[in-house]
This record gives C-alpha cells, structure tokens and sequence, in this order.
C-alpha cells in the first residue's frame, strides 16, 4: 500500500455518534504528505483545513483564526495518524510497534484490523479497519471508545452517492467490496 508523496485521494466520511441524530456525512480531500505528515480539507457540509505535521495540528475553519494543538490532546488523531502513515509509508515495523495487528481475505479482498497497543489511544479508539482490494484502501473504519463510529470511504469509492441515512451495514458491504454502489 506504500504511496509516493504527495498522494492525494478524495474521501467521503459517515460519522454515527450518539450525539446526533443521524450520521453526519462530510467530503473532502485527504493529502499524505510523508511520514508523520497528514493533510484533510472538508469541502461539505462546511469548509475546514486540518494539516498534521510534527507533533501538533492545525485546524482552520471557514474564515476563522486557524487554531493549533498538540496531538496529544488528541490521541485519536495520533492513532490514525500513526496508523494511516505506517500504512501508506510502507513501515510494517511501525504498524507492529504501535497496534496489535490481524488480517483477513486474500489479496484481491483483503481487511486489516489495528488495536492500539497504548493504553491511553485504546481507551479513545477501539480500533482501526481497513478494508481494501489488491494494494489499495477502499475504507477505514475508526471505532471509538465511546460507540461513535467513523467510516472513511476513500479513492473511487468516494463518488458513492449516499442517502441522508447511510446505515452501516450498507456502508459495511461497499467496503467489502460485495454492494454494489
């Protein structure tokens, strides 16, 4: 799954929270910029810039001051951040040192699971799937420790028209690659 920098790639993302009434659908563009180094702009339903680097991150919202802080105040962001660096840098040694790692499907089909190894980013995120087809992530399912789910459909599956109520289980299939879209 190893990317040369900079790779961008489309993204839509269903966030289900307890807090809301209906899973909240953003998209946008995701840009991998090298290890430790993350890019997400928001296009819909409102414009946001979240740019990750070197230990901290900024978030700029509208025409608002951009704000900064340290990642650390955001171990769920640290953990994807991790995560989906190791995964596009290519570092399996990274992957293993920072999750507990388990595999499923074939090459052509394939999912990856990730448990945090820390004990302060298991108790924010469950943990981390992807699911893919051939070298490539299609989604990345992030569960949280509160029972909110972020699922991240990415590349050409970005385009997939959703309703105003995606369920999960529909959300599940096209990341399965068995729904058609």
């Amino acid at each position: 799954m190893k990317r040369a920098t900079p790779a961008r790639t489309p993204y839509v993302e269903v966030r289900y929270s307890g807090l809301l009434d209906r899973p909240l659908i953003l998209r946008g563009e995701l840009e991998y910029l090298g290890p430790g180094r993350l890019g997400k702009r928001v296009d819909s339903p409102y414009r946001e810039q979240t740019t990750v680097a070197d230990g901290s991150a900024t978030v700029r919202r509208g025409e608002r001051a951009p704000r900064t802080f340290s990642l650390g105040q955001a171990p769920e962001l640290e953990g994807f951040l991790r995560g989906f660096s190791a995964l596009l840098g290519g570092d399996a040694g990274a992957l293993q040192r920072d999750f507990t790692l388990s595999a499923s499907g074939t090459a052509s089909n394939w999912q990856l699971r990730l448990k945090p190894r820390d004990d302060r980013l298991a108790r924010r995120v469950q943990a981390i799937e992807v699911d893919g087809a051939d070298g490539t992530p299609r989604c990345f399912r992030t569960h949280e420790g509160d029972g909110d789910l972020a699922i991240l459909l990415v590349d050409s599956l970005a385009e997939t028209k959703l309703g105003v109520r995606p369920g999960q289980g529909e959300l599940d299939a096209l990341c399965r690659g068995v729904a058609k879209r």
